[in-house]
C-alpha cells in the first residue's frame, strides 16, 4: 500500500504529543490514504472560533440536506453519549445554533467538525456494520467484522452462537479466496448482500473486500516486529455505513503505541520435537537410591512399560545401578544420544543439570518434570536461566529442545515409554492399544487434565500422551505440527491455557493442515474469562488471549471446539470412537424402552440431525416386534418406544435391521435398564441377569459391519455402571441421559458434515 511514510508522520506527530490515540480527523486522513470511504468534513480548531462563520462555510461546502456536528476532544471518549454528536438541518441558523451550544457544554474542545450526512437506516440490519482490527500476540493482527451501530456491543452478547462476530487473522487472509470464505461465514454480511428473506443488496462483496483488505495492510506494516517504529493496537470503525451502494466511515477510532522489536521464538526444530514423539533411547535425572522419589516412580513406570532396558539410563554419580538400571555420572558418560532426558530435580538444581545436558552434546530432547521456573513469582531468574540454557545448548545441538517445565510427563504407547510420576496404584496408566477407537493422541498444557480425563475414560489409550507444562520451549502448537502429519493418526485431543508469541496463529495454522489431513481435532480452551485468563497466566506465564476470538479463529481453521470439561469428554469419545467412519448425513434411528426418553429424544431432533423413515423400513421392524409378541402394544416408528416389556433379543434385532439401512447413518439406543426384560447387572447367585446375554455384543458388531456410529445411554443409576463399562468396553460411547447424548451428537455431526 501507497502512502505508508504519511500515515507514519501522522503517528509519530501524535506520539510526539504524548498521545496513544488518534482524533477523528486524524483517522479520516489514514483512511483516505489508504484508499478507503471517510465522509467529507470540514475542521474548524477551538481557537478562534466563530460558529456563524463555520456555519455559512458548511453550508456551502457540504452537499445534501442534512449536516452532522461532531466534538474533537481527547478527555472525552463518548461523544454521541454525552452530546457531542448532533444531526441537524444543513441551514446557517441551524448550524449556528447547534454549534454555539456545542462549544458552550464543551469548554476543553481541541475542535469542531462539520461532517456531509449520509442517509441510512440505522437501526435496519446490515445497515451499519463494526469493522475492527488490533494488534493480539498470539495471533498477530486480527480482523472483526460485526453489526455496528451505538448497540454494537450489547447486540453482540445477545446473540446466539453462530451469529457472532467474524474473525480472521489478517496473516491467514493472504488472498481472494480468504476474504470470500470469511464474507461467506459472516452472518452479518447476509444482510448488506441481500442474501436474506425480503433482503436487498445495500453494497458490492467487492466494497467490503477493499475495506478488510485495506485494514489488513495496515495492520500488518504497523505492528510489532514490522517495518515501522509504531505498531497500531486497535482500529475500529464503528458505523461503516452502507449508502448509496458504498461503505463509508461515519465514526473511528485508532490506538497505536511504539511498536516492540522482539521477533517470534525460537522454535525447536523438528528432529527435536520427534524424538521425543518417537523416542528410541531415554535418560532419567533425579532418582534416588534410598526411597521412591518422583524421579524413581518415572524410572519404574519406564520399565514396567516394556521401554528396553539396555536403552535406559540413569544420570547418578557413585552408583553402578538402581532398579536394574545403570548409572552414569554425567550426560557426557553416556553411551548414545539420548531423545528423552528427563530431569525431576529440585528446581534451584534445574539451570546446572540443563548446563551439563547440553554441554554434552549428547541430549535431544528434555522433558522437564521439576516446576516453579519463571511460571511463580520469585521464580523469575531460575525461568531466565533455562531459557538461556536451551540457547547455549541448541549452539552445540540444533536438535535440542525442552519439553516443560511442570511438565507431568509423556507415554508413548507405540515406543513403550511412560515418564508419568503417578503411580499405578493411583491411575491406571494409558498404555497398550483400544482395538474399536481410532489412534488418537492427547496434547495438553496441564498434566492434570490428562489425567483427570483418562481416569474417567480408562478405555481411552492414545497412542501419545503428551504433557507440556509452561511451553519454556516445546509448545502445544509445535507438538500438533509434528502430528499433523502423522500417518495413520485420526483424532488430536488438545487442551490449551495460554500462548506463547505467535502461537494461536501457529496452532490455527496447524489444525487447519491436520483437518486437511482427515483429521479430527477435539479442542478446549481455558482462560474465558478475566478470573480465568489470570488462573492460567499464573499456571503457565503464557498470553491468555482473548477467548471469543481464539474460538473463532480455531473452529474456522477446523477445531471441534468444546465449551466445557464434560463436553470435551464426551467429544473425545464420539471422535475417537468414530472418526474412521463415512458419515453421510444425520438421519438417525432413536430407540428406548421408555417413554419419556423417546419423547426427550424426538425433542432433540432439529438441524443435522434428523429422524426419518420410510413406511417399508417400518414395516421390516414392525416383523421384529410381532416375533417378539410386541406389535400389540407398540407400532414401529421414529423414535421408537419399544417398551419394558421387549427383551435384548427384540431389541438386538431392531438394532440390526437400523443399521443394515441405508436410510439411517447411525444409531442412538438409550435403555432404561431397570426392567427385568433384559440383561443389564453381571451374572450373580441373586439374581436371573447375565450381562453376557446382553444385546450390547450384537449391536456393536452389527455397527462396526455395517460401519455407522451407535451411540448407548444408560438412564440409570450407579448400580449399572458395569453395564456401562461393558458397552464402552465394546467401543460404545455411553452417555447417562439421551437429551444430552443427542446435543453432543448433533455438535459433532455439524463438525464432521461441515469438513
Amino acid at each position: 500500500m501507497e502512502n505508508f511514510e504519511a500515515i507514519e508522520k501522522i503517528l509519530a506527530a501524535a506520539g510526539a504529543e504524548g498521545r496513544s490515540s488518534l482524533s477523528e480527523p486524524e483517522v479520516y486522513r489514514v483512511l483516505e490514504l489508504a484508499g478507503l470511504e471517510a465522509p467529507k468534513y470540514i475542521l474548524y480548531p477551538a481557537a478562534g472560533f466563530n460558529p456563524g462563520a463555520a456555519s455559512l462555510d458548511a453550508v456551502s461546502k457540504l452537499a445534501g440536506e442534512k449536516a452532522v456536528l461532531k466534538l474533537v476532544s481527547s478527555k472525552t471518549l463518548h461523544k454521541t453519549e454525552s452530546g457531542g454528536v448532533k444531526v441537524v438541518d444543513k441551514t446557517a441558523a441551524a448550524l449556528e445554533e447547534a454549534l454555539k451550544a456545542m462549544a458552550a457544554k464543551f469548554p476543553e474542545a481541541e475542535a469542531f467538525m462539520a461532517v456531509e450526512f449520509l442517509p441510512h437506516a440505522a437501526f435496519a440490519l446490515g445497515e451499519e456494520l463494526l469493522l475492527g482490527a488490533r494488534s493480539d500476540d498470539a495471533f498477530g493482527p486480527v480482523i472483526t467484522l460485526g453489526p455496528g451501530g451505538t448497540n454494537a456491543e450489547g447486540l453482540t452478547k445477545s446473540l446466539r452462537p453462530g451469529l457472532s462476530p467474524s474473525v480472521i487473522p489478517a496473516d491467514l487472509a493472504f488472498n481472494p479466496q480468504a476474504w470470500e470464505s470469511f464474507l461467506g461465514n459472516s452472518w452479518v454480511w447476509k444482510y448488506v448482500s441481500g442474501n436474506v428473506r425480503g433482503g436487498r443488496r445495500l453494497a458490492q462483496d467487492g466494497e467490503i473486500i477493499k475495506w478488510l483488505e485495506g485494514f489488513s495492510h495496515l495492520m500488518k506494516h504497523f505492528r510489532d516486529g514490522g517495518n515501522s517504529a509504531w505498531a497500531i493496537e486497535e482500529f475500529e470503525i464503528n458505523p461503516l455505513a452502507a449508502a448509496k451502494g458504498r461503505l463509508t466511515a461515519l465514526d473511528g477510532v485508532l490506538r497505536f503505541r511504539k511498536a516492540k522489536t522482539a521477533g517470534p521464538r525460537a522454535k525447536p526444530s523438528k528432529n527435536g520435537v520427534n524424538g521425543l514423539l518417537h523416542t528410541q533411547s531415554v535418560a532419567v535425572v533425579g532418582v534416588s537410591e534410598k526411597k521412591m522419589n518422583m524421579a524413581r516412580i518415572i524410572l519404574n513406570n519406564i520399565v514396567k512399560a516394556g521401554f528396553p532396558k539396555e536403552r535406559t539410563y540413569i544420570i547418578k554419580e557413585g552408583a553402578a545401578e538402581i532398579d536394574g538400571i545403570k548409572c552414569f555420572a554425567s550426560p557426557s558418560a553416556l553411551p548414545e544420544k539420548i531423545d528423552m532426558y528427563v530431569v525431576a530435580v529440585p528446581s534451584p538444581e534445574v539451570p546446572q543439570v540443563l548446563a551439563e545436558a547440553g554441554a554434552s552434546g549428547k541430549v535431544n530432547g528434555v522433558v522437564l518434570i521439576s516446576g516453579g521456573m519463571g511460571e511463580k513469582a520469585g521464580s523469575e531468574d531460575i525461568g531466565k536461566s533455562v531459557v538461556e540454557s536451551i540457547a547455549r545448548a541448541r549452539e552445540k545441538n540444533p536438535d535440542f529442545a525442552l519439553s516443560g517445565g511442570n511438565s507431568l510427563g509423556i507415554v508413548l504407547n507405540e515406543s513403550k515409554v511412560n515418564t508419568l510420576f503417578i503411580p499405578e496404584y493411583k491411575l491406571a496408566h494409558p498404555l497398550g492399544e483400544n482395538p474399536y477407537n481410532s489412534r488418537t493422541a492427547f496434547v495438553s498444557q496441564s498434566g492434570a487434565f490428562v489425567i483427570s480425563t483418562i481416569s474417567k475414560m480408562p478405555w481411552l489409550k492414545p497412542a501419545y500422551s503428551v504433557t507440556v507444562g509452561n511451553q519454556q520451549d516445546v509448545t502445544v502448537p509445535d507438538y500438533v505440527e509434528r502430528l499433523a502429519d502423522e500417518d495413520g493418526l485420526k483424532v488430536i485431543l488438545v487442551y490449551m491455557e495460554g500462548f506463547k508469541p505467535g502461537d494461536g496463529l501457529a496452532l490455527a495454522r496447524t489444525i487447519a493442515k491436520a483437518r486437511s489431513n482427515g483429521k479430527q481435532v477435539v479442542l478446549y480452551k481455558a482462560g474465558r474469562t478475566a478470573t480465568g485468563q489470570k488462573a492460567v497466566m499464573g499456571h503457565t506465564a503464557s498470553i491468555a488471549g482473548d477467548y471469543l476470538v481464539t474460538r473463532l479463529i480455531m473452529e474456522e481453521a477446523g477445531a471441534l471446539v468444546a465449551e466445557t470439561f464434560d463436553d470435551f469428554n464426551d467429544l473425545a469419545a464420539l471422535a475417537c470412537s468414530f472418526a474412521d467412519l463415512k458419515i453421510k448425513n444425520g438421519n438417525t434411528f432413536f430407540l428406548s424402552n421408555a417413554g419419556f426418553e423417546a419423547a426427550g429424544m424426538a425433542d432433540g431432533v432439529s438441524g443435522v440431525v434428523t429422524a426419518d423413515m420410510s413406511p417399508g423400513l417400518a414395516g421390516e421392524m414392525a416383523k421384529t416386534l410381532k416375533e417378539f409378541k410386541l406389535d400389540s402394544i407398540v407400532d414401529a416408528k421414529n423414535p421408537l418406544d419399544i417398551t419394558p416389556m421387549a427383551n435384548d433379543g427384540a431389541i438386538g434385532g431392531i438394532v440390526r435391521t437400523a443399521l443394515g439401512s441405508d436410510e439411517f447413518s447411525g444409531a442412538l439406543v438409550s435403555m432404561v435398564p431397570l426392567t427385568p426384560a433384559m440383561n443389564t447387572l453381571p451374572k450373580g447367585a441373586a439374581w436371573p441377569d447375565d450381562m453376557d446375554k446382553s444385546f450390547l455384543k450384537e449391536a456393536a458388531e452389527a455397527a462396526r459391519q455395517a460401519r455407522k456410529p451407535l451411540l448407548f445411554c444408560v438412564a440409570a443409576g450407579t448400580i449399572y455402571e458395569p453395564y456401562c463399562a461393558r458397552a464402552q468396553q465394546l467401543g460404545l460411547p455411553v452417555f447417562r441421559s439421551s437429551d444430552r447424548a443427542i446435543m453432543i451428537y448433533r455438535k459433532y455431526l455439524e463438525y464432521v458434515l461441515a469438513g
